[in-house]
Protein backbone atom coordinates (compact mmCIF):
# COMPACT_ATOMS: atom_id res chain seq x y z
CA UNK A 1 0.00 0.00 0.00
CA UNK A 2 0.82 3.59 0.16
CA UNK A 3 2.99 2.70 -3.16
CA UNK A 4 2.67 6.45 -4.31
CA UNK A 5 4.92 7.44 -1.67
CA UNK A 6 7.92 4.85 -2.76
CA UNK A 7 10.54 7.08 -3.97
CA UNK A 8 10.79 6.53 -8.09
CA UNK A 9 13.89 5.96 -9.63
CA UNK A 10 14.31 8.02 -12.61
CA UNK A 11 16.34 6.04 -15.40
CA UNK A 12 17.86 8.44 -17.85
CA UNK A 13 18.90 7.84 -21.46
CA UNK A 14 21.02 9.53 -23.29
CA UNK A 15 20.65 9.55 -26.78
CA UNK A 16 23.74 10.49 -28.64
CA UNK A 17 22.77 12.57 -31.52
CA UNK A 18 24.70 12.83 -34.69
CA UNK A 19 24.90 16.13 -36.42
CA UNK A 20 25.58 16.00 -40.08
CA UNK A 21 27.41 18.65 -41.87
CA UNK A 22 25.63 20.88 -44.26
CA UNK A 23 26.74 20.46 -47.95
CA UNK A 24 25.91 23.92 -48.86
CA UNK A 25 27.14 27.02 -47.83
CA UNK A 26 26.44 30.80 -48.77
CA UNK A 27 28.74 33.36 -48.11
CA UNK A 28 28.74 37.40 -47.29
CA UNK A 29 27.64 38.29 -51.15
CA UNK A 30 25.22 35.96 -51.43
CA UNK A 31 27.56 32.52 -53.28
CA UNK A 32 26.13 29.46 -53.12
CA UNK A 33 28.63 26.73 -52.63
CA UNK A 34 28.11 22.72 -52.70
CA UNK A 35 30.77 20.46 -51.35
CA UNK A 36 32.02 17.77 -52.88
CA UNK A 37 33.61 14.60 -51.48
CA UNK A 38 36.50 14.13 -52.42
CA UNK A 39 37.64 10.77 -54.54
CA UNK A 40 39.57 9.42 -57.91
CA UNK A 41 38.24 10.15 -61.53
CA UNK A 42 39.96 9.25 -64.82
CA UNK A 43 41.29 13.03 -66.53
CA UNK A 44 41.87 13.35 -70.19
CA UNK A 45 39.82 12.45 -72.73
CA UNK A 46 38.38 8.60 -72.95
CA UNK A 47 40.10 6.88 -75.24
CA UNK A 48 37.00 4.82 -76.73
CA UNK A 49 35.82 8.40 -78.18
CA UNK A 50 37.28 9.35 -81.30
CA UNK A 51 37.91 13.10 -81.02
CA UNK A 52 40.35 15.44 -78.69
CA UNK A 53 43.94 15.03 -79.30
CA UNK A 54 47.14 15.27 -77.39
CA UNK A 55 46.10 18.39 -75.35
CA UNK A 56 43.85 16.30 -73.27
CA UNK A 57 46.13 13.16 -73.16
CA UNK A 58 47.26 11.24 -71.53
CA UNK A 59 44.54 9.91 -69.40
CA UNK A 60 45.24 9.21 -65.80
CA UNK A 61 44.00 8.96 -62.19
CA UNK A 62 43.75 11.82 -60.07
CA UNK A 63 42.91 11.59 -56.60
CA UNK A 64 41.36 14.41 -54.99
CA UNK A 65 39.91 15.58 -51.18
CA UNK A 66 36.77 17.06 -50.71
CA UNK A 67 36.18 20.21 -51.20
CA UNK A 68 33.32 23.27 -52.79
CA UNK A 69 32.29 24.52 -55.52
CA UNK A 70 29.84 27.42 -56.17
CA UNK A 71 27.28 26.70 -57.78
CA UNK A 72 27.03 29.10 -60.61
CA UNK A 73 30.23 31.26 -61.92
CA UNK A 74 30.12 35.22 -60.12
CA UNK A 75 27.44 36.85 -61.49
CA UNK A 76 27.41 40.58 -62.26
CA UNK A 77 25.50 41.84 -59.17
CA UNK A 78 28.55 39.84 -56.96
CA UNK A 79 31.50 40.97 -58.45
CA UNK A 80 30.14 44.44 -58.44
CA UNK A 81 29.19 44.40 -54.79
CA UNK A 82 33.44 43.89 -53.87
CA UNK A 83 35.06 45.68 -57.09
CA UNK A 84 32.33 48.52 -57.51
CA UNK A 85 32.59 47.87 -61.29
CA UNK A 86 31.04 45.79 -63.39
CA UNK A 87 33.27 45.15 -66.80
CA UNK A 88 30.58 43.09 -68.78
CA UNK A 89 29.61 43.73 -72.19
CA UNK A 90 26.02 42.04 -71.65
CA UNK A 91 24.49 44.86 -69.37
CA UNK A 92 22.03 47.78 -69.20
CA UNK A 93 21.01 47.61 -73.22
CA UNK A 94 22.38 44.49 -74.51
CA UNK A 95 20.17 42.37 -72.27
CA UNK A 96 17.54 43.12 -70.31
CA UNK A 97 18.61 45.39 -67.35
CA UNK A 98 16.54 43.70 -64.58
CA UNK A 99 17.81 40.61 -65.04
CA UNK A 100 21.42 41.75 -66.10
CA UNK A 101 22.68 41.06 -62.54
CA UNK A 102 21.94 37.57 -62.72
CA UNK A 103 23.99 37.35 -66.00
CA UNK A 104 27.62 35.60 -65.72
CA UNK A 105 30.22 38.77 -65.18
CA UNK A 106 32.39 38.56 -67.87
CA UNK A 107 35.62 40.84 -69.59
CA UNK A 108 37.66 39.63 -67.05
CA UNK A 109 40.98 38.63 -66.88
CA UNK A 110 42.93 35.75 -64.94
CA UNK A 111 44.65 38.53 -63.15
CA UNK A 112 41.52 40.63 -62.55
CA UNK A 113 39.45 36.98 -61.16
CA UNK A 114 42.89 35.98 -58.98
CA UNK A 115 42.13 39.75 -57.64
CA UNK A 116 38.79 38.92 -56.77
CA UNK A 117 39.91 36.24 -54.88
CA UNK A 118 42.31 38.26 -53.01
CA UNK A 119 39.20 40.93 -52.26
CA UNK A 120 37.14 38.00 -51.05
CA UNK A 121 39.37 36.53 -48.86
CA UNK A 122 40.08 39.52 -47.33
CA UNK A 123 36.54 41.03 -46.94
CA UNK A 124 35.58 37.84 -44.74
CA UNK A 125 38.76 37.78 -42.78
CA UNK A 126 39.96 34.63 -44.43
CA UNK A 127 43.58 33.45 -45.26
CA UNK A 128 43.41 31.32 -48.52
CA UNK A 129 40.28 30.42 -48.43
CA UNK A 130 38.51 30.56 -51.53
CA UNK A 131 40.37 30.16 -54.56
CA UNK A 132 39.80 29.36 -58.58
CA UNK A 133 39.54 25.62 -59.40
CA UNK A 134 42.36 23.32 -60.31
CA UNK A 135 41.81 22.30 -63.63
CA UNK A 136 41.31 18.39 -61.95
CA UNK A 137 39.25 19.81 -59.45
CA UNK A 138 36.60 21.46 -62.65
CA UNK A 139 37.24 18.10 -64.55
CA UNK A 140 36.55 15.87 -61.44
CA UNK A 141 33.39 18.14 -61.03
CA UNK A 142 32.10 18.49 -64.60
CA UNK A 143 32.78 14.14 -64.71
CA UNK A 144 30.25 13.65 -61.59
CA UNK A 145 31.40 10.42 -61.40
CA UNK A 146 31.59 8.92 -64.49
CA UNK A 147 34.22 9.71 -67.82
CA UNK A 148 31.26 10.71 -70.54
CA UNK A 149 31.82 13.15 -73.09
CA UNK A 150 29.75 15.63 -71.57
CA UNK A 151 28.75 16.17 -67.95
CA UNK A 152 25.24 14.53 -68.26
CA UNK A 153 26.46 11.83 -70.64
CA UNK A 154 27.23 10.88 -74.09
CA UNK A 155 25.01 12.19 -76.49
CA UNK A 156 24.79 15.99 -77.59
CA UNK A 157 21.25 15.62 -78.22
CA UNK A 158 20.53 16.52 -74.67
CA UNK A 159 23.14 19.96 -74.93
CA UNK A 160 20.06 22.10 -75.30
CA UNK A 161 19.02 21.60 -71.87
CA UNK A 162 22.32 22.07 -70.16
CA UNK A 163 24.03 24.75 -72.13
CA UNK A 164 23.67 28.46 -73.29
CA UNK A 165 26.19 27.48 -76.20
CA UNK A 166 26.24 28.33 -80.04
CA UNK A 167 23.26 26.61 -81.50
CA UNK A 168 20.91 28.15 -78.29
CA UNK A 169 22.35 31.38 -77.38
CA UNK A 170 20.39 33.97 -79.62
CA UNK A 171 24.66 35.52 -79.55
CA UNK A 172 24.50 36.45 -75.69
CA UNK A 173 25.32 34.92 -72.29
CA UNK A 174 22.18 33.89 -70.24
CA UNK A 175 20.74 33.95 -66.87
CA UNK A 176 22.91 31.62 -64.37
CA UNK A 177 20.70 28.73 -63.56
CA UNK A 178 18.36 28.99 -66.28
CA UNK A 179 19.45 25.31 -67.87
CA UNK A 180 19.67 21.94 -65.89
CA UNK A 181 22.12 21.43 -63.45
CA UNK A 182 24.93 17.94 -63.45
CA UNK A 183 24.51 15.33 -61.28
CA UNK A 184 26.19 16.94 -58.71
CA UNK A 185 23.86 19.76 -58.48
CA UNK A 186 26.29 22.49 -60.45
CA UNK A 187 24.81 24.82 -62.96
CA UNK A 188 26.35 26.35 -66.53
CA UNK A 189 29.56 23.95 -65.87
CA UNK A 190 29.31 24.11 -69.74
CA UNK A 191 28.14 26.67 -72.32
CA UNK A 192 27.45 30.56 -70.71
CA UNK A 193 31.00 31.83 -70.44
CA UNK A 194 34.37 29.76 -70.18
CA UNK A 195 35.43 29.58 -66.65
CA UNK A 196 39.27 30.54 -65.83
CA UNK A 197 41.43 28.04 -63.81
CA UNK A 198 44.28 28.30 -61.32
CA UNK A 199 46.67 25.93 -63.75
CA UNK A 200 49.10 27.06 -66.27
CA UNK A 201 48.46 25.93 -69.55
CA UNK A 202 50.52 22.46 -70.35
CA UNK A 203 50.46 21.00 -73.88
CA UNK A 204 49.58 18.01 -72.34
CA UNK A 205 49.05 15.56 -69.14
CA UNK A 206 52.98 14.57 -69.10
CA UNK A 207 54.14 15.58 -65.41
CA UNK A 208 50.93 16.72 -64.25
CA UNK A 209 49.38 16.28 -60.78
CA UNK A 210 47.83 13.24 -59.32
CA UNK A 211 46.52 14.90 -56.47
CA UNK A 212 44.49 17.48 -57.24
CA UNK A 213 47.07 20.50 -56.97
CA UNK A 214 47.42 22.95 -59.47
CA UNK A 215 50.02 22.66 -62.45
CA UNK A 216 51.94 25.66 -61.83
CA UNK A 217 55.57 26.54 -63.55
CA UNK A 218 58.26 25.23 -65.90
CA UNK A 219 59.18 27.64 -69.01
CA UNK A 220 56.09 25.87 -70.87
CA UNK A 221 53.63 27.01 -68.44
CA UNK A 222 54.83 30.84 -68.13
CA UNK A 223 52.47 32.13 -71.26
CA UNK A 224 49.06 30.68 -70.82
CA UNK A 225 46.22 29.85 -68.05
CA UNK A 226 44.12 26.93 -68.42
CA UNK A 227 39.95 28.56 -69.18
CA UNK A 228 37.35 25.54 -69.39
CA UNK A 229 33.89 24.91 -69.89
CA UNK A 230 33.07 26.70 -73.40
CA UNK A 231 30.89 29.32 -74.05
CA UNK A 232 27.23 30.87 -75.51
CA UNK A 233 29.66 31.58 -78.34
CA UNK A 234 31.01 27.91 -79.08
CA UNK A 235 29.98 24.72 -80.72
CA UNK A 236 29.38 21.39 -79.11
CA UNK A 237 33.13 19.99 -79.34
CA UNK A 238 33.98 22.97 -76.96
CA UNK A 239 31.70 21.54 -73.95
CA UNK A 240 33.25 18.13 -73.36
CA UNK A 241 34.25 17.14 -70.10
CA UNK A 242 37.61 16.66 -71.39
CA UNK A 243 37.68 19.98 -73.80
CA UNK A 244 40.52 22.20 -72.68
CA UNK A 245 40.99 26.34 -73.67
CA UNK A 246 43.51 28.57 -72.77
CA UNK A 247 44.39 32.01 -72.84
CA UNK A 248 46.83 34.76 -72.04
CA UNK A 249 46.40 35.66 -68.28
CA UNK A 250 46.06 39.45 -69.14
CA UNK A 251 43.04 38.37 -72.19
CA UNK A 252 39.48 39.61 -71.61
CA UNK A 253 36.05 38.42 -73.90
CA UNK A 254 32.89 39.10 -73.16
CA UNK A 255 32.27 35.62 -73.03
CA UNK A 256 35.22 34.35 -70.63
CA UNK A 257 34.08 34.56 -66.71
CA UNK A 258 34.79 32.65 -63.36
CA UNK A 259 33.51 30.54 -60.30
CA UNK A 260 35.07 29.73 -57.00
CA UNK A 261 36.04 26.49 -55.10
CA UNK A 262 36.54 26.93 -51.09
CA UNK A 263 40.04 24.70 -50.05
CA UNK A 264 38.80 24.42 -46.28
CA UNK A 265 35.80 24.64 -44.27
CA UNK A 266 33.96 28.09 -45.00
CA UNK A 267 31.90 26.76 -41.53
CA UNK A 268 34.67 27.09 -39.05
Amino acid sequence: MFDFLKKKTEVIIEVETVVETPKDFTNSIGMEFVYIDGGEFTMGRNPQHNEGGDVESPHHSVTLGGFWIAKYPVTQEQYFKLTRVNPSYFKNDKVEEESSRRHPVEQVSWFDAKAFVELLNRYEGKSRLYALPTESQWEYVVKAGGNTRFTFGDSEALLDDYAIYEYSSNGRTGVVGGKTPNRLGIYDLIGNVWEWCEDDFFANYIGAPIDGSPRIGGSEGESFKVRRGGSYKTGYMCLRSSFRGYSRPDFVSNDLGFRLVINGNPLQ
